[in-house]
C-alpha cells in the first residue's frame, strides 16, 4: 500500500491530541500545489510593484504572508524525527563491533531534530558508511586504546541540530583520527597528486573524497573495496548538502553533514541577462556587489578588484553565448 506520514492534530484542546495517517502521495501533491502557489504569488508581487497600485500591493502582501504560513505548515507535515533511523545505526554498531572484536558505545544527541522525509532515504546510506569507517578505521582495539590511556570502549556520537536554514548531522568518534601525512602518501602512490604538490591541511583532508581513494591496508568485508567517502560526498551533494571533516590524531574524527531543511522550494536571486531571466540559489550567494558593465569586459584573467583584493568571476554573457552587451 501507499506509504503514510503521521500528522498530529488537535480539536480545540477538547479531545486532546489525536493523529491521522495521510499517504505520502497526498503530501507530495500538497507540496506541489504549495510550490505552484508560491511561484504564482511571487509573480503577483512583481506585477503589483510594476503597476504601483496601492490596493493591489496590499493584497499581494497579504497573499504572500498567507502563502508563507501555508508553505511552512505543509513542510512541517513532511518532517520526520531522526530518531526513526537510530535503530538501524545501533544494529550496525552492534554487528560490526562484534565482527571486528571492538567494544563500541553508540550515543545520540538531539535525535528529536526533524528532517524532510524525502531526505531520510538519501542520508541513510552515507551515515551507515561513516559509522562503518569510524569502527573499522577510527576506533582502535582495546589493547591499543589502553596503551594510549583511553577508555577500553570506543565511543561514536550521532548528534543532530538546526543551524539557520540547515540541519546538521555530526558523527564523531574518539578513535585514532585521520593521519593527513598518510593520506598524502597514499594519494601520491595512487597518482592522484604529484609528489611536489603543496596542499593546505583542509586540502589534504579533502583527498579522502577522491573517487576510489582508499587508505585500507588490507581488503576486508567492510573496507578497501573502492567505495568510499567520494560516494558519501556525491550523495550529500545530490541533496544540496555539504560534508565537512575535522580530525585530531589519536583524539578522533568528526564528520558533519550539512543539509537544507527542504528540497521542495528554494529561495533564489532573480537576475536578468539581455532579456533572459536566471535564478541563482540564495544558498550559493555570499554577498552582492555592484559593478559597472565596462569593468567586467575584457579584464585580465577574469579578475576584478574589490576592497578585500582581487576576486575571480565568470562572465555569463560569454558562458551562455549572449552576443548583446
Amino acid at each position: 500500500g501507499a506509504k503514510s506520514n503521521e500528522i498530529v492534530t488537535s480539536d480545540n484542546g477538547r479531545l486532546g491530541l489525536s493523529s491521522i495517517r495521510v499517504s505520502s502521495e497526498k503530501l507530495d501533491e500538497l507540496i506541489n500545489l504549495v510550490s505552484e502557489l508560491v511561484t504564482r504569488q511571487a509573480g503577483l508581487s512583481l506585477f503589483s510593484e510594476k503597476l504601483n497600485n496601492k490596493d493591489l500591493i496590499i493584497l499581494a502582501e497579504d497573499i504572500e504572508k498567507i502563502s508563507k504560513r501555508l508553505r511552512d505548515n505543509t513542510f512541517s507535515m513532511r518532517l520526520i524525527p531522526i530518531e526513526n533511523m537510530v535503530t538501524r545505526f545501533q544494529r550496525l554498531v552492534r554487528e560490526l563491533s562484534g565482527e571486528l572484536d571492538k567494544e563500541v558505545i553508540f550515543q545520540t544527541e538531539g535525535i528529536e531534530t526533524e528532517i524532510d522525509k524525502t531526505m531520510t532515504e538519501g542520508i541513510l546510506e552515507p551515515i551507515m558508511h561513516i559509522i562503518r569507517n569510524s569502527i573499522d578505521h577510527g576506533i582502535e582495539d582495546q589493547k591499543t586504546r589502553k596503551q594510549q590511556g583511553k577508555p577500553a570502549k570506543g565511543t561514536i556520537l550521532l548528534k543532530a541540530y538546526y543551524s539557520g536554514s540547515n540541519v546538521c548531522l555530526q558523527i564523531s568518534d574518539d578513535g585514532r583520527g585521520i593521519d593527513t601525512k598518510h593520506l598524502r602518501i597514499k594519494a601520491i602512490e595512487a597518482g592522484f597528486i604529484n609528489s611536489d604538490a603543496v596542499l593546505s591541511p583542509k586540502e589534504q583532508l579533502g583527498l579522502i573524497f577522491l573517487p576510489g581513494f582508499s587508505t585500507a591496508k588490507k581488503i576486508t568485508k567492510i573496507s578497501g573495496r573502492g567505495v568510499g567517502m567520494d560516494v558519501v560526498k556525491k550523495k550529500i551533494s545530490e541533496l544540496r548538502g555539504e560534508v565537512e571533516i575535522a580530525t585530531e590524531l589519536n583524539k578522533g574524527t568528526t564528520i558533519t553533514l550539512k543539509l537544507p531543511l527542504t528540497l521542495s522550494i528554494i529561495d533564489g536571486l532573480l537576475v536578468v541577462i539581455d532579456k533572459s531571466y536566471y535564478v541563482i540559489p540564495l544558498s550559493s550567494i555570499n554577498r552582492c556587489i555592484e559593478f559597472k558593465h565596462k569593468d567586467l569586459v575584457n579584464p585580465v584573467n577574469n579578475l576584478i578588484y574589490i576592497r578585500d583584493g582581487h576576486i575571480p568571476f565568470i562572465y555569463l554573457r560569454k558562458e551562455f553565448g549572449i552576443k548583446s552587451t
